[in-house]
């Protein structure tokens, strides 16, 4: 029997260990040759084991992993007691490395490079926590350059990749958490991988997959991330009885670009800014799925996608719009769509609508009307005769994703903010001259890591750190970093906002008692990034970590400042995104704006109207909270929406964002609301997007 068949039994023996124990209680000689085998294969790690003495045995670990690394043979076990390792391993050989308990078996990179890198086939990782790689491109829990490889049942904290995965065939990613990371998973250039029960939390992109082939995700939940799922010129892939939702709701849950022959089955997609996007994609099959409650839209389906099924599907109570179809492709039939503001919203578009249930016996309406959905059209070919005269049974997914809604998140730390000069008698966090000026004894201990006195989300300790840029603990005050890309743009203007336009913003805020501080360059940060065009959500990504965190995840600005990014066309007109774990940031492609308003607006007023619209959405002015928020059904004139918001005169309102440079105060009648008096300072580092109980 060969090494690979006696490893299987280490299982059966902890699991089934009375079955193999004979009825006079004496354990069969097999049984005694597979167990020291299994021990002559084995090597020890104990971090507690300081002083030695170390030969890998049960009674002499190695103190280190990398030292039973080093000593183990081809397909040996290296088994790691509970503790904290901090290491930065290679692993070239084919080995299989278990933890004791993955919350307690923890491997530290110290934000060094990737934590582990494995160059063999065969590798198997199992029960470990693998925290704080180092914050460059590839830097990863697991920097992954081997195929046939198995990793499962791991945690996946503070990492740029939790897994990186690039030019790999046949890898198993099985049963793992993943939090606070640039991207959970990313898969380049790969086939034949298999994703399994995953769940991601609180990432910038949960799962991104790039120009790969015969990708399997299974039993996945995305959550609270700014994509769930990133999918880019790949192919031949299937997603089952996953779930998307209580993501961004400015980026959201499934984003298709350019993709081919992508099948849904059984999958949830709720509550998230667009449930699925398809933008230049073909063969795409959604079926037996439930798409409910997302924010902008349950499909946006646009950019000439072809060949896009929507088949036995539950598309309800989406808060703007089901299903928005752009310059497409489509056919939904058989499927319940009801509930929503707007049932279809087609442009420039065909759309094959036949034998579905649109929420009455009536068929779909033309205006709004209790859960029978509409459909408005320009220039598009909706067929929607015939339709189901009544609600069809069994359609949508079979279950039902679980709630989070009392996660506790809040990534604040002292350590961030060591770099503060000056002496700290009490060791509070905030400096004797600092506690001095503001009325504070620099002799007594204040908890200024969770003092907060204006209320402005930022807490005494992060105010002495800002104090050198102006900041006042007893004034609200907001913090705003722009950088830009350099212009190819016709126009002579370039992206880094005005100062005439800075101080419009400034003054807007002032009015209402707070203070925004702008950075172009001159509060030690911003700056012009060489040009590059037709970025992807998930380079977006990347130019946040490289030029707001700095490959940093400690940057003491992460928290402080909110940041923004212009460039003449990103991978849309604007919109809010998360870089790591909090909606934080925000992009906008300045002649992508231009171009799509028959405005004679300056470039740099769509600049800075979409800025604060975004900044808006990063102090928590979410579409949950009000219905004339991102409403571009309300932008059409003489609409039931339109009238039901004109008196929302804010730049959140899509029909007023270039119009007027601020914010409402809720005076102005019915349909208004008080967007100054819902401000969610802290929202843009400890951000949530749970379904709001009155929608359930």
């Amino acid at each position: 029997m060969g090494i690979n068949r006696y490893f299987s039994y280490v299982l059966i023996l902890l699991l089934f260990s009375t079955s193999l124990i004979s009825s006079n209680g004496i354990i069969s000689e097999d049984i005694k040759q597979i167990e020291q085998i299994i021990l002559d294969h084995t090597i020890y790690v104990d971090g507690a084991n300081s002083n030695g003495p170390w030969d890998g045995s049960i009674d002499r670990p190695y103190q280190f992993i990398k030292d039973g690394v080093h000593h183990a043979d081809e397909e040996d076990v290296i088994y790691i007691f509970q503790g904290i390792y901090h290491e930065n391993i290679l692993i070239s050989k084919q080995i299989t490395l278990i933890g004791q308990q993955k919350n307690t078996t923890i491997i530290d990179g110290d934000y060094h490079s990737s934590i582990l890198h494995l160059q063999s086939d065969h590798i198997t990782i199992s029960d470990i926590t693998l925290q704080n790689s180092g914050g460059n491109i590839h830097d990863s829990g697991i920097l992954l350059e081997s195929s046939n490889n198995t990793i499962v049942n791991c945690q996946f904290y503070r990492t740029k990749n939790g897994i990186y995965i690039s030019n790999q065939t046949n890898n198993s990613i099985k049963n793992h958490h993943f939090q606070t990371n640039g991207a959970g998973i990313s898969l380049v250039n790969s086939r034949d991988t298999t994703i399994t029960n995953c769940s991601f939390f609180h990432n910038g992109i949960g799962i991104q997959i790039i120009d790969s082939t015969n990708t399997s995700i299974a039993g996945c939940l995305a959550h609270t991330n700014g994509i769930g799922y990133y999918i880019e010129k790949s192919s031949e892939m299937s997603i089952t009885k996953s779930a998307a939702y209580n993501n961004n709701d400015n980026q959201g849950g499934f984003f298709l670009e350019s993709c081919n022959s992508i099948s849904f089955d059984n999958c949830i997609i709720s509550h998230n800014g667009f449930g699925l996007k398809s933008s230049f994609c073909q063969n795409i099959s959604i079926k037996h799925s439930t798409i409910s409650y997302n924010t902008h839209a349950g499909f946006l389906i646009m950019d000439q996608s072809q060949n896009i099924s929507i088949k036995h599907c539950n598309i309800s109570k989406n808060l703007r719009i089901s299903i928005y179809n752009s310059q497409s492709q489509i056919s939904f039939q058989k499927n319940n769509i009801y509930n929503s503001i707007c049932g279809v919203y087609s442009e420039r578009a065909i759309c094959d609508a036949e034998k579905n249930w649109w929420g009455s016996q009536f068929g779909p309406g033309f205006i709004e009307r209790n859960q029978q959905d509409n459909i408005k059209q320009k220039k598009s070919q909706v067929d929607f005769i015939p339709w189901e005269f009544n609600k069809i049974e069994q359609n949508g997914a079979s279950w039902k994703a679980p709630l989070f809604d009392n996660i506790p998140y809040n990534d604040r730390s002292i350590d961030r903010y060591s770099s503060i000069s000056g002496k700290d008698t009490d060791g509070d966090g905030a400096a004797d001259l600092w506690e001095t000026k503001y009325g504070y004894n620099p002799s007594v201990f204040d908890n200024h890591l969770n003092l907060d006195p204006d209320n402005d989300g930022l807490s005494n300790v992060e105010e002495c750190y800002t104090d050198q840029y102006g900041s006042h603990p007893f004034q609200k005050d907001i913090f705003l970093e722009f950088d830009w890309i350099e212009s190819q743009s016709n126009s002579t203007e370039s992206n880094k906002p005005s100062e005439e336009y800075i101080k419009k913003a400034v003054e807007i805020f002032k009015e209402n008692n707070i203070s925004l501080h702008i950075d172009v360059g001159n509060l030690d940060g911003g700056e012009q990034i060489p040009y590059t065009s037709n970025f992807s959500f998930a380079d977006l990504k990347d130019f946040y970590w490289d030029y707001f965190l700095h490959n940093d995840i400690n940057n003491p600005r992460k928290g402080i400042f909110h940041y923004g990014l212009i460039c003449d066309y990103g991978p849309s007109s604007g919109f809010s995104f998360i870089g790591c774990d909090a909606l934080d940031s925000f992009c906008i492609s300045a002649d992508i704006l231009k171009n799509q308003f028959e405005i004679p607006y300056p470039r740099q007023r769509f600049i800075i109207g979409a800025s604060i619209h975004e900044l808006g959405h990063t102090l928590g002015l979410t579409v949950d909270d009000h219905g004339g928020n991102d409403n571009k059904i309300a932008t059409l004139p003489f609409t039931i929406q339109w009238f039901k918001y004109l008196n929302y005169r804010s730049c959140m309102n899509y029909f007023y964002t270039y119009l007027i440079l601020g914010f409402s105060d809720g005076s102005h009648g019915p349909g208004d609301f008080d967007d100054w008096d819902h401000m969610d300072f802290s929202f843009f580092k400890n951000t949530h997007f749970i379904l709001p109980k009155q929608y359930r």
